[in-house]
C-alpha cells in the first residue's frame, strides 16, 4: 500500500500551470481509483517491479521540527517545519532566523542528491513550489468530540509516510 501511494506521489508538484498534477491528485482521492489501486495489494507476493518507488532526494537527518498543538475547546494545530539540513541554507538574518534550504525539495538534473532521474513535475523553476514530505497529521473520532486523539508529524523524505502509519 505504500509503495502504491508513494509511486503515486512521485508524480505530485506544483499544481500551477501543470494539468497532469491537478489530475493526479483528484485520482489519488477518486473511490474508482482507490478501488483499482486495491486490486493489486497482495500479501503474500511483493508489489510490481515495474512500478518502482522513487527516492525523495531529500536529505536524512535531524532538519525538522514540529509543534502540536491541542487546546481545551478540543482545536488541534499539527505544524511541522523543515530546514532540510541540520543548518538550512547556512543563511542567517540579521534577526537571527535561519532560512530554510528549501531548493533541495526540487528534483535537478544532475543535481538530485540520490541521482535519481528527475521528476518534471518537481523541477526548478521561478515561482513554483517544491514537493515536500512534511506530514504533519492528525487522526480523531470519526464521530462525535470524545475519543482519544493522535497528533503527530514526521520529516525523511520518502520515509516518513511509513513512519505515520507505524505510530
Amino acid at each position: 500500500t505504500l509503495k502504491i501511494a508513494l509511486s503515486l506521489a512521485s508524480n505530485l508538484g506544483d499544481p500551477s500551470g501543470d494539468v497532469s498534477v491537478t489530475h493526479t491528485a483528484e485520482g489519488m482521492v477518486s473511490k474508482s481509483e482507490a478501488s483499482s489501486l486495491r486490486q493489486l495489494i497482495n500479501d503474500s507476493q511483493s508489489f510490481p517491479s515495474e512500478l518502482r518507488v522513487p527516492h525523495s532526494p531529500l536529505e536524512s537527518g535531524t532538519a525538522a521540527s514540529q509543534v502540536l498543538v491541542m487546546g481545551p475547546d478540543d482545536f488541534i494545530v499539527a505544524v511541522v517545519s523543515s530546514l532540510n539540513r541540520p543548518f538550512g541554507s547556512g543563511i542567517v538574518t540579521p534577526s537571527g532566523i535561519l532560512l530554510n534550504s528549501q531548493m533541495l525539495d526540487f528534483s535537478w538534473q544532475n543535481k538530485t542528491m540520490n541521482h535519481s532521474i528527475p521528476r518534471p513535475q518537481n523541477l526548478l523553476q521561478p515561482g513554483k513550489r517544491p514537493r515536500s514530505f512534511l506530514l504533519p497529521t492528525i487522526v480523531r473520532p470519526s464521530e462525535g468530540m470524545c475519543g482519544t486523539y493522535l497528533c503527530l508529524g514526521a520529516n525523511n523524505g520518502d520515509r516518513a509516510l511509513s513512519s505515520i502509519v507505524q505510530v
